[in-house]
């Protein structure tokens, strides 16, 4: 029970430490400290170590052979290509979908009216059962999606966002099965993208 919830803590840490880098508050090439961390945030240095390990999987932080830890130097070029190669990912995890029961178990997920507050990827990532898939995937919806859609609010990002959702849905999800359909979809998630990295951006110009 132990182990369980400090790894939860850690998670939570990683997501605060995430957070303040990707907003720009923790700038590039901060170096971090896990005693400043933890006294920051009012926890230990053991989840503070280990949310360092997930952020190093998502490429937020660098750990020098000195063993030193610094924030990422993110421009806004940066943001703008992270977020088109998280749209590149979501676009592959969609074409994964094109089996029929995948397809049925992602429009179950969008009708369900408990799941109407999903995210298109939450709904993506759910459907999706390559390995390879999933844990990219899960690393740019749980950070860097997350992130950029609690920014604020973005009627761009918000229209295309259930404009995806819609067209999974048109005529039973036979989008999916055709290429002009998987071609709409992928524009939307393009749009989205650039959406997503516009708000980043524009809240990283908050904290400058």
């Amino acid at each position: 029970m132990r182990a369980l919830s400090e790894k939860r803590l850690s998670d939570y840490m990683a997501q605060q430490i995430a957070d303040e880098i990707l907003s720009g508050r923790i700038a590039g090439g901060t170096q971090l400290k896990q005693e400043e961390l933890a006294e920051m945030f009012g926890t230990s240095r053991i989840p503070i170590r280990e949310a360092f390990q997930v952020l190093e999987g998502q490429g937020l932080i660098v750990r020098l052979a000195t063993r030193r830890i610094y924030a990422v130097e993110l421009s806004e070029e940066q943001i703008q290509i992270i977020y088109e190669m998280i749209g590149d990912i979501l676009k592959k995890a969609v074409k994964n979908l094109e089996n029929e029961d995948k397809v049925k178990e992602a429009i179950m997920i969008l009708s369900s009216s408990l799941s109407t507050s999903k995210r298109f990827d939450e709904v993506v990532l759910e459907c999706t059962d390559n390995a390879y898939f999933s844990k990219l995937l899960y690393t740019a919806s749980e950070c860097y999606i997350r992130f950029a859609v609690s920014c604020g609010a973005n009627e761009q990002e918000s229209k295309c966002r259930e404009e995806m959702k819609q067209i999974i849905l048109e005529e039973n999800g036979a989008n999916l099965d055709s290429i002009s359909g998987r071609k709409k979809i992928f524009k939307k998630i393009d749009a989205w993208m650039k959406a997503l990295a516009d708000n980043v951006n524009a809240e990283r110009g908050k904290n400058k």
